[in-house]
Parts: structure tokens; C-alpha cells; sequence
């Protein structure tokens, strides 16, 4: 991805590297694991094409290029010794700052270069997972809905993560595009014979915007109506809040959509309510993972693999694609281009 501002002239090579290393999206952080998953062996993952290597370090977390500027060998192949990550290959050693501290190949009173370096992304942990920001941030990690710290809620049964062959913005579309439940999610979240969608009102949220939808599926209170409010923080979260009208029951789910490419995407999804279900918490998450296959089927097969943002690419209709249109003018907005 890249911004498109730049008029620089360069070389292919060093213009590749610059676009895909100041894109707009390398400005935000992004989760790449779950905290649980980080122990005390390096843990490789990737970001936006880059290769990351996360690991421990007292009581913090640190995140760098996974590459050893030796010999080119990925630094999750060592391993973490005293507070430092170990190059397998040679034995390097690297501190948190990214310094080589040890080469062991050298004589007692050799000099380390100065070039002996490894590249260091920031990295934190928020929320139970790892976050990383390959640049400058420009926005801090979106706050959770205040549920996340409602012991009412519960969040440890729910949660998942997975990932698609797919473009990060086209999940968040398909996420907040109501007008398909009644043909890709019949009976779980539409019904055929009530497809039509309403023009929505957005509200400007910091960092993004939120609409509300009636949801005519309503398992909890089939008499009745749910109310499902989406909020879109930019550029790859989405919050979606279900309530019943008259009570307190509520479910909340929380979508991290972390790209690994253009064309390919990790996501996390936190899921919490504050009340029991009929079904059993087994069920409830086959119910889930039944819904989001339906989808991973629809938006891995569409082309452009891109969410295209020239508006003039595809046809739009007011009321069913409003909120898609409200995304896609937002992320055009902040100079997201992809890298093709």
C-alpha cells in the first residue's frame, strides 16, 4: 500500500522500497498476536509484507525486522537469552534497543560495528494482544467498548482469530454491509421476505462513524426486533453492538482486521454478552464459525481483490451500500492507496 504523494524520482527498486515502507497504513498500529501466544521463544508474524519477529524481554514486549543483519538468517529461528534475542546462526545478539551487544566470533577486545543493528518496529500490548506500528503513529489504538471491562460480560469463550485470502478493508466492508445477511446468512442474520434496507443516519465518532440497523432476526426475542449498532474506527476496526429493546441483554463484538498484505488478512474477533444463552457456548461459537465461512467464501472470491476506492469502479445504491460508500470515502480521505 502506499500513499501516492510522492514525487520523488527513484529508482524502481528504492521507490518499491519507500511506498511499501511509508505506507498509510504503516502509521497505525496493528494487533499481530494474541499476548497468550508470546512465551519465551521468539514468535514470527507478518505486517503489511514485512517480516516481524516478536518477543520477550523482562516485562516487555519487542518487535523487529526479522532479519539478522549478518547473514540474512530470520532472528525467530534463535532463541531469547538473558533479556536478548540470539541469532541462530551465528550467535549474535541483539538487546530490546536493537544494538548488537555480543558477537562471539569476535576477539575479547574486538569492536562491535556500529552498523550491527537489527531494525526496531514498536510494539505494546493492550487489550490481551501484541500491537505493532511499523511507523510513526498518527492515532493511538482504538479504545474498546467500555464493556471490555464489565465483569458481567463474558469474553473468554467467544473470542477467536483466523485468516483470509483476502484484502483487510474488503472484511471490514462485508462486516458492515447489512444488505447481504438475508442471502449469505438466511435464518442467522436475514430473512428473504424482509430484505429491504432503509437509508441509515451516520454519526461522526472520533476516529470513524456509527449507524444503527433493526435487525429482523431475532433469536434471543423472536417476537421483537434487535437493534445492531455498527462503529466503524478507521482504518480496520469494527465494533458491533447487539441490544434487545426494552432489556438489558447484550452482546458486543469487537473485528481487528491486521493485514498481512494487500491481499491477505489476520483478524481477531472479541466477543462478550452479558447474559446466557439458550445455546450452549459450544454452539453459540459453531453458530459463529458458520457465519463467517459464509463470508470467507464471498469476499475471498471478489475481484478486484481491493476494496476499490474510485467510487466510479462499481455501482452503488443509496440504502443498502451507504455505509460501504461512507467507508470507502473515509479511507480514500486518509491517502490509502494500494500497492499495485
Amino acid at each position: 500500500m502506499k500513499n501516492g504523494q510522492s514525487t520523488r524520482k527513484t529508482s524502481n527498486r528504492r521507490e518499491a522500497t519507500a511506498t511499501k515502507d511509508d505506507s498509510v497504513l504503516s502509521h497505525y498500529w496493528h494487533p499481530v498476536a494474541w499476548s497468550r501466544d508470546l512465551g519465551d521463544k521468539p514468535l514470527p508474524v507478518k505486517l503489511l509484507d514485512h517480516s516481524v519477529v516478536l518477543w520477550r524481554w523482562e516485562n516487555s514486549v519487542a518487535a523487529f525486522h526479522d532479519l539478522c543483519i549478518h547473514r540474512g538468517t530470520p532472528l525467530s529461528l534463535g532463541w531469547i537469552d538473558n533479556g536478548r534475542i540470539v541469532c541462530a546462526y551465528h550467535g549474535w545478539q541483539y538487546g530490546a534497543d536493537g544494538l548488537c551487544k555480543h558477537i562471539p566470533s569476535l576477539p575479547v577486545k574486538g569492536a562491535i560495528p556500529n552498523k550491527a543493528r537489527a531494525k526496531v518496529y514498536q510494539a505494546v500490548e493492550k487489550y490481551g494482544l501484541v500491537w505493532v506500528c511499523l511507523n510513526t503513529p498518527v492515532a493511538d489504538i482504538p479504545e474498546f467498548p467500555e464493556e471490555i471491562h464489565d465483569p458481567s460480560y463474558r469474553w473468554d469463550v467467544y473470542s477467536s482469530h483466523g485468516q483470509w485470502k483476502a484484502n483487510a478493508a474488503r472484511m471490514i466492508e462485508n462486516l458492515l454491509d447489512f444488505s447481504h445477511f438475508a442471502w449469505v446468512h438466511p435464518g442467522i442474520l436475514g430473512d428473504s421476505t424482509n430484505a429491504m434496507c432503509e437509508p441509515r443516519e451516520f454519526v461522526k465518532v472520533p476516529q470513524g462513524f456509527h449507524y444503527e440497523i433493526i435487525q429482523p432476526v431475532n433469536r434471543l426475542k423472536a417476537d421483537s426486533a434487535a437493534i445492531q449498532r455498527f462503529t466503524v474506527i478507521l482504518p480496520l476496526t469494527l465494533f458491533i453492538e447487539r441490544r434487545q429493546p426494552g432489556g438489558p441483554e447484550k452482546q458486543t463484538n469487537i473485528y481487528l482486521c491486521s493485514p498481512i498484505s494487500d491481499k491477505e488478512t489476520k483478524y481477531f474477533r472479541l466477543s462478550g454478552r452479558n447474559y446466557r444463552d439458550a445455546l450452549s457456548d459450544e454452539e453459540l461459537n459453531e453458530k459463529h464459525r458458520t457465519i463467517f465461512e459464509q463470508d470467507r467464501v464471498i469476499v475471498e472470491a471478489q475481484r478486484p481483490e481491493e476494496l476499490p476506492l474510485d467510487l466510479a469502479e462499481e455501482l452503488h445504491l443509496r440504502g443498502p451500500d451507504t455505509a460501504g460508500l461512507e467507508y470507502r470515502r473515509a479511507l480514500q480521505k486518509m491517502g490509502i492507496r494500494w500497492s499495485h
